[in-house]
């Protein structure tokens, strides 16, 4: 007499609507290097997702309130300014109404990543990951652009892949850079051989930008990052082993770019672009002789000079978002930007130490934001969609933060509220 068998439990193959969110969300985020066109695919992905997420009940929690705000007062200041455009005549450079309006589109994603990632932690990480397939996307094309010569993907001998502007393709792979570097510095050693490769071909995506703000950026950051990592470590053989790490890290780049210098074209470029001061940053009306003049105008200008204008004046862009958030958004932009950078920065600074779940995507995030506002200071990022995606992740990282608390001191109200 044999044993009867016992029948298998039913696989289920069903996929449930969050996998699928999370899926939607990957495929969007890894849709944001495409920027050659507005609107840009992952504008209208981020539509799609922030319709169907709403219709299933996403929640805004109360702590990202305060972002809210600031990015609403933020725009009225840009929509306000556009009053004091003549745009009947006809602009040259772009309509001031399709400018606000990519603006807002942008603050309202910052408000839909911080909203979607702060109900579910675990989309941090997707988010990061997605900018990683990003990353390395884009940075290949731009490899491959340059090396062939393929003018779609360059613009003025310098890679863009399929960006509009090289100084925003190199600082959009920074994100992706340092989010590799700190699993690189953090994860086990037999682990971390493929976060090598990808951080190689992104590396070589920033050099080829010759984007000396990405440059810098990469550097700053990876700098900070280091720190951060370095004061959280504990243990002496844990900073000696992230010291090594570093170290080797940095004669790989090191290699690298001689690699790449040893290219006459390249060393060439490179020789151009590597001078900290360029003849238009410090001509009669180079950038930094626009900032000065620009700041002093702002005070006659409350309501600023409205989008573009400050390009038909000066031979171009104010080059500096606080400049522009003036010239652009007026007094109340500038106080209100100016608020939102530094409150972020403040609130996000506690969870980068603290033992949270959150806290390495808290430390990237923080690194990441405090990089792009110094950078800030000599390029116009008030339109860049990776920089609003920070905001995003770090008010949903605050939000996060806000709940761990609230749970913590009112645990009896948590336990009778929970099913």
């Amino acid at each position: 007499m044999t044993d009867a068998v016992a029948p298998r439990a039913p696989i289920d193959r069903t996929v449930s609507a969050e996998r699928l969110g999370d899926a939607f969300l990957f495929l969007t985020v890894a849709s944001s290097g495409i920027v050659m066109f507005e609107p840009a695919p992952s504008d209208l992905f981020i539509l799609i997702h922030a319709i169907v997420a709403l219709a299933m009940g996403l929640a805004l929690p109360r702590a990202v309130v305060p972002a809210v705000v600031l990015l609403a007062f933020f725009n009225i200041g840009g929509i306000v300014s556009v009053t004091q455009v003549r745009w009947w005549e006809g602009p040259d450079h772009g309509h001031p109404f399709i400018f606000v309006a990519i603006s807002l589109m942008l603050a309202i994603n910052a408000v839909f990543f911080a909203a979607i990632c702060a109900e579910r932690p675990h989309r941090l990480t997707i988010v990061m990951k997605a900018m990683v397939a990003a990353g390395v996307l884009v940075s290949v094309l731009g490899i491959l652009g340059y090396g062939l010569k393929i003018e779609a993907l360059m613009r003025a001998g310098r890679a863009k892949s399929t960006f509009k502007d090289p100084n925003v393709f190199g600082p959009f792979l920074v994100v992706p850079l340092v989010y590799l570097a700190r699993l690189i510095l953090t994860e086990k050693a037999r682990k971390i051989w493929p976060q090598f490769v990808w951080a190689a071909i992104i590396v070589a995506g920033i050099f080829l930008s010759m984007s000396r703000a990405a440059w810098g950026l990469a550097a700053g950051t990876l700098v900070m990052l280091g720190l951060v990592l370095y004061v959280d470590e504990r243990t002496a053989r844990g900073r000696l082993r992230l010291i090594t790490i570093g170290l080797v890290s940095l004669l790989g780049i090191v290699a690298l770019l001689a690699f790449a210098l040893s290219f006459p074209e390249v060393r060439e470029l490179f020789d151009e672009r590597a001078k900290l001061v360029q003849s238009y940053d410090g001509a009669r009306l180079g950038r930094f002789a626009r900032h000065a003049i620009g700041f002093l105008m702002a005070t006659e200008l409350p309501l600023g000079l409205g989008p573009y204008q400050f390009g038909h004046i000066f031979p171009e862009d104010p080059h500096n978002i606080f400049l522009k958030s003036l010239m652009v958004y007026g007094w109340l932009g500038f106080v209100t930007y100016t608020a939102l950078s530094f409150w972020t920065l403040a609130k996000l600074f506690s969870a980068m130490l603290l033992p949270r779940p959150w806290k390495a995507m808290a430390q990237v995030v923080w690194v990441l934001l405090a990089g792009h506002l110094a950078v800030s200071w000599i390029i116009d990022s008030d339109h860049w969609r990776h920089f609003f995606l920070l905001w995003g992740l770090a008010w949903a990282i605050i939000a996060l933060e806000a709940r761990h608390r609230h749970m913590r001191t009112h645990p009896a109200r948590n336990s009778r509220s929970s099913p």
